[in-house]
């Protein structure tokens, strides 16, 4: 394989690097590679709905990391999965479309990053979404020739429908639009579903597909980022048992999300420099921020055995599965087209309040029976914290690339964290016995969630587990700890960027892959105007 020149290089073709990849590509003028450690989104697991179900665990889409020990979850290691794949996690994750709330981007701001307000990122939310299947009518504040098309899905459940009703009738109003006015509120969820199918990021490279400037390696490896002292100049990758060195003449822009952004950093060199010696890695720049910072929603789910025969939870089975799957990909039609999450709520104490403290996802399907246990019919509501104050931190294992990172969210760290969450799932008790959705239960798995305070604790510290999203692990700040400043650029480091849910300095009130999307789409402009007024 032969040393290339590329002008821009995106290393990690998940739901920023996709976007980057495509607008920057729009340019005819430039040369853009895209590069990605996972295989193409071809296969039939990420396009159908309910593929989910393997792709949680495959080994083959997914990074399948796993925390360090938590101490305040009665020390156990945590999953989170990653995507591994064209689309990154945007071909695995279920498929929510959340813009966050009003208040999580003026709290950006306030932080000296005017430019990252809500008005700032309105215009590119509307740039990403196809929303002619969510709106009855034209709303100037959606987008309608976005590559993303979003829907409310193929299906509604009786479940669903109940746990609306049981949230209205507790007290909480319903919503029909959780990224319109007002995010609080109990409803169906939009979907990067339509017709049936995930509309992921790797929708964006769709439309690029026939652009002879812009080149996609799929299972491709980067080692480290090539840097000439403090100078970004390209990648080295795996080729066989070889290194090579592809060049960038204009940046190199680093979109491998918030575990493999700091990861990829820290083996170049830049991040806290006596951790990297501690590592054997020779510091090129000390940034004490890189790996801080760690963010995620702490979630726990609240098990609910059915008492009619109307979830999913059959066709997790391997024949009922596969026959579902079967009718899915001779008809594209059926329960394979559902993932499983149609509604939930976004609350808080007091439901006048619209800044939502918890978010709730009704999934009707039980994918964790109690051991040894067969249940024909069940579904559980998630429930999660949604700005929590515990803050972790990622480290390297070792120099080489192919070991994971050691990953410790030091989930609970923060007292108040804990407290925020009982409550919470104290709430969704209250609403989960209202008459509309307890007809449909036969009994209670997770009793101890129904219990008292002392028991609600010990239960969410045996059961909590991340609901998926981490950001936060190269903050984007004007303080010397931040990682990246306000056009995203590396700290210390000419030509490199770092655009993914990493660069968020804090998290946002709900799933993240639609405002990392938005910050890709404006990340494109601001590159633009970087590079046409050095012209």
């Amino acid at each position: 394989m032969k040393t290339a020149t590329y002008d821009y290089i995106v290393i990690g073709a998940g739901s920023a690097g996709c976007v980057l990849a495509s607008r920057l590509s729009e340019d005819p003028s430039v040369k853009v590679l895209l590069l990605e450690a996972g295989p193409p989104a071809s296969s039939i697991f990420v396009h159908m709905p309910a593929g989910i179900r393997v792709l949680y665990k495959s080994q083959k889409y997914n990074w399948r990391y796993w925390t360090e020990p938590q101490t305040q979850l009665d020390n156990r290691n945590i999953y989170i999965p990653r995507g591994r794949v064209v689309g990154g996690s945007s071909s695995i994750n279920s498929m929510i479309a959340i813009r966050g709330n009003r208040s999580d981007y003026e709290n950006w701001a306030s932080q000296g990053l005017p430019g990252w307000g809500y008005e700032s990122l309105r215009p590119y939310f509307r740039k990403i979404e196809d929303a002619s299947l969510v709106t009855k009518e034209k709303d100037e504040d959606r987008g309608y020739s976005g590559p993303i098309r979003l829907s409310y899905g193929t299906q509604r459940s009786a479940i669903s429908s109940a746990f609306i009703e049981s949230a209205v009738s507790a007290g909480m109003p319903e919503n029909n639009g959780f990224n319109g006015a007002s995010q609080v509120g109990a409803g169906f969820y939009e979907l990067t579903i339509a017709d049936g199918k995930r509309s992921g990021a790797y929708r964006y490279l769709d439309r690029a597909s026939n652009r002879s400037n812009l080149t996609v390696m799929a299972n491709c490896s980067v080692r480290r980022i090539l840097l000439a002292g403090t100078r970004a100049q390209g990648v080295v990758i795996e080729a066989g048992w070889e290194e090579v060195e592809i060049r960038a003449d204009r940046e190199v822009l680093l979109t491998a999300g918030a575990i493999a952004s700091p990861q990829l950093l820290m083996l170049s060199g830049i991040g806290p420099a006596e951790h990297l010696q501690s590592v054997g890695i020779s510091p090129v720049i000390d940034v004490q921020g890189v790996g801080e910072n760690l963010q995620d929603h702490l979630d726990c789910a609240i098990r609910l055995e059915a008492s009619q025969p109307n979830t999913l939870t059959p066709y997790l089975g391997l024949v009922r599965g596969g026959m579902a799957g079967a009718r899915y990909f001779l008809s594209g039609s059926g329960p394979a087209t559902s993932q499983g999450v149609e509604a939930g709520a976004f609350f808080n104490a007091d439901g006048n309040i619209d800044l939502p403290e918890w978010q709730a996802h009704l999934i009707i399907a039980l994918r964790n029976p109690p051991p040894n246990e067969s249940v024909p019919h069940g579904f559980a509501v998630r429930v999660c914290q949604l700005r929590p104050k515990s803050r972790g931190v990622l480290r390297l294992r070792s120099s080489n690339p192919s070991d994971p990172p050691r990953i410790d969210p030091r989930f609970l760290s923060e007292e108040s964290d804990l407290e925020s969450l009982m409550h919470g799932v104290e709430r969704m008790c209250e609403i989960v016995d209202r008459p509309a959705l307890r007809k449909h239960i036969k009994r209670r798995i997770d009793i101890d969630a129904f219990s008292t305070s002392t028991f609600r604790k010990a239960w969410i510290r045996s059961h909590a587990e991340t609901i998926y999203h981490p950001v936060g692990t190269c903050r984007m700040g004007v303080d010397n700890n931040a990682v990246v400043d306000e056009e995203l650029k590396v700290r210390g480091v000419e030509n490199l960027r770092v655009i993914d849910g990493s660069v968020m300095p804090l998290i946002i009130s709900g799933n993240t892959n639609l405002p990392i999307m938005a910050m890709a789409e404006k990340a494109a402009d601001l590159i633009r105007r970087c590079h046409s007024s050095a012209r």
